[in-house]
């Protein structure tokens, strides 16, 4: 049995084994359909093998598949010992060979290896150079198909972010404001008590920062005072007491809020409220909406 047997379409190494037809005195060598296919047209002509200790030049062997047809008729050209089989790419070249005379593999140390893997080949052997001594008898089996590679699938598309929440629910139903998304607030909408505070302090560093005038100052304190104080978005969400008590306060107060940015549509600016609590109000009275 050849290493060629061992693989019908690529020439893995050489293994050649030796045996005899019951009504055919001469050696069979083992090979696979390619390399006999080689065989046949020239394109190979030596092999290693350990099983023909009395081969010699000049003797006839018959080359053919591990189920024995079809049968080329071979003879034996030149025979090398070879006593390690690390000497044979040596051996080749001191013979006028080049490894595409054994295989397809395109390096010595692959075809060692092969050989090596394969374990049919011992030492000593001996290296034989063949010739075709007739025409191939029978027709070769169907060429095998290899495995087809199995496709790549690609990965799967990424999972969609869940898209981002305005409001976040919280206890006894309140909504904490996020930073993202657009917030639907009106002015009867109310602020979280234990969050005025907080509230406070950031309207505080606001009006530092912008330093509205005096007249515009004795606007504001009411109405900010009035709206932390109540829990209330905006002027229109207070009662009818306050709304009348500030009546002349409330235009400069929401205007000049409005112009820097605290207030929208008449009530707090949301991102001034990020972090903070809300709860969403029908009336004045601070009866939850309906949902």
């Amino acid at each position: 049995m050849t290493p060629e047997s061992a693989d019908d379409t690529a020439d893995p190494a050489d293994n050649t084994a030796a045996a005899s037809d019951a009504g055919n005195p001469r050696p069979v060598l083992l090979f696979g359909r390619g390399a006999l296919t080689r065989l046949a047209d020239g394109r190979k002509t030596a092999t290693i093998s350990s099983q023909t200790p009395d081969a010699a030049p000049g003797d006839a062997v018959t080359a053919t598949l591990p189920g024995g047809t079809p049968r080329l008729p071979m003879q034996i050209t030149q025979r090398v010992p070879v006593e390690e089989l690390a000497a044979l790419p040596q051996l080749a070249e001191q013979t006028g060979l080049e490894l595409s005379a054994f295989t397809k593999l395109k390096s010595w140390p692959d075809y060692l290896d092969k050989i090596t893997a394969n374990e049919s080949v011992t030492t000593p052997a001996h290296l034989l150079v063949l010739t075709a001594a007739g025409n191939l008898e029978g027709k070769l089996p169907p060429k095998g198909r290899p495995t087809p590679k199995r496709k790549r699938q690609p990965p799967p598309p990424p999972k969609p972010k869940p898209a981002p929440v305005a409001l976040k629910p919280v206890k006894n139903g309140w909504l904490q404001i996020q930073t993202t998304g657009p917030v639907k607030m009106t002015p009867l909408t109310v602020i979280h008590p234990q969050d005025t505070a907080v509230l406070q302090q950031r309207i505080t560093a606001l009006l530092a920062r912008h330093s509205p005038s005096p007249q515009t100052r004795r606007a504001l304190a009411p109405v900010i005072g009035a709206l932390l104080e109540k829990n209330r978005a905006g002027p229109a969400g207070l009662g009818k007491n306050d709304r009348q008590r500030l009546r002349k306060h409330i235009p400069t107060a929401v205007a000049w809020l409005t112009k820097h940015q605290l207030m929208t549509q008449g009530r707090w600016n949301p991102k001034l409220l990020v972090g903070l609590r809300i709860k969403h109000a029908a009336t004045r009275g601070g009866a939850p909406t309906k949902r």
